[in-house]
């Protein structure tokens, strides 16, 4: 995921260099043509990848709504993310707003939040105003507790 205008620049540019890098390949003669046949083969699914991130982004980027699409709980942490690119923020006010140093945010974007307790995803989400709700949810009384094996002793 695309998580500020700088990554967004880059993949643009990444974009363009790929194109150019098919072209390439896809004239070239001196090599094998198994060997051309694969490396483009790689080279549209990485142009692939980068279209889809960067779609993304600016589809974000370009939304009006005032709401965000249902999710489950796993991707919360995306969220915050998504909420600073719809907002308009930089990586500099979004910190603040979440009284973060902007090298931190940073971390945390860098690996979608995984490092944040609960605790303080829940914190940010409050100090950026966003409301989350749990959908109703069947339970599945079907799953039944299997008994925990035995270890032999080892003797």
């Amino acid at each position: 995921m695309i998580n500020n205008e700088k990554q967004y620049k880059i993949s643009k540019k990444r974009l363009n260099e790929i194109v150019t890098e098919i072209e390439t390949v896809k004239n070239a003669s001196d090599q094998h043509p198994l060997r051309n046949k694969l490396i483009l083969a790689s080279l549209l699914n990485v142009k692939q990848e980068l279209e889809e991130e960067i779609t993304d982004y600016e589809s974000l980027k370009n939304t009006s709504k005032n709401t965000l699409p249902e999710r489950v709980i796993s991707e919360l942490p995306s969220i915050l993310t998504e909420y600073k690119i719809i907002s308009g923020m930089t990586q500099k006010e979004f910190s603040e707003k979440l009284g973060l140093k902007e090298q931190q945010l940073q971390r945390y974007e860098a690996d979608n939040f995984k490092g944040v307790s609960f605790k303080n995803l829940l914190k940010f989400l409050e100090a950026i105003g966003l409301e989350i709700r749990i959908k109703e949810t069947r339970l599945n009384k079907s799953r039944q507790r299997t008994p925990a094996k035995k270890k032999q002793s080892s003797r």
